[in-house]
């Protein structure tokens, strides 16, 4: 066993890789956190720390269906911007997590529903609110694969696609996330943005867990 990953893999006498030992939820819990403190002192060892623990991620096993409740774990979309925005969201976050249905490889994002007519002001040619419960809401359906990494190209990761024709074109549509497994039951996953001139970018960090 290779103590020095973070997701060590176990290998039978045979010499064959057998599942990879994910770490305690505890464990990731801590990592992530430290990442988080250290954002504020050197962002960018922090940004790295995460990337890190992202890479050291499995594709989801199994995959996920159902409901997953949602953190966001970092911001980083441009100077100025992303504190601002990091200041809103620490104040209000109407992204809650994520439904999966395995079988059709599909999913949707649920958000509060004091956010649902901010929604509709923002999109309002939008028609895929979906109710979801006395205080939540669905919307921005996506696919879901497994591939490599849009920047990790020699890690599987599950990519979660909203380039749909369902979804607005000009904003939600140029969304990527990508998900891999860190601990039992908890996910951790890269949001990536593409700008209009064709650059993409990761653009937050989030966790998902049962």
């Amino acid at each position: 066993m290779n103590l020095l990953h973070p997701l060590a893999i176990q290998t039978h006498a045979n010499g064959k890789a057998a599942t990879a030992v994910l770490p305690s939820l505890e464990t990731m819990e801590a990592k992530i956190q430290a990442a988080q403190m250290l954002l504020k002192q050197d962002r960018q060892s922090g940004l790295n720390q995460l990337n890190d623990l992202f890479r050291a991620g499995t594709p989801p096993d199994p995959p996920l269906d159902g409901r997953y409740a949602g953190g966001l774990v970092a911001l980083e979309i441009a100077p100025g911007l992303t504190q601002i925005v990091k200041t809103i969201v620490s104040a209000w976050l109407p992204w809650q997590g994520k439904t999966f249905n395995a079988a059709q490889a599909t999913g949707d994002n649920i958000f509060t529903r004091d956010s649902l007519a901010l929604a509709h002001i923002y999109w309002p040619l939008y028609r895929g609110y979906q109710a979801d419960g006395p205080h939540t809401y669905r919307a921005f359906a996506f696919r879901t694969y497994l591939a490599p990494g849009l920047a990790d190209h020699d890690r599987k990761v599950l990519k979660i696609d909203y380039n749909l024709p369902c979804n607005p074109g000009l904003t939600i549509r140029r969304v990527l996330d990508e998900l891999v497994q860190v601990a039992d039951g908890f996910y951790l996953g890269k949001a990536h943005l593409k700008w209009w001139w064709g650059k993409w970018q990761v653009v937050a960090y989030f966790s998902l867990r049962v």
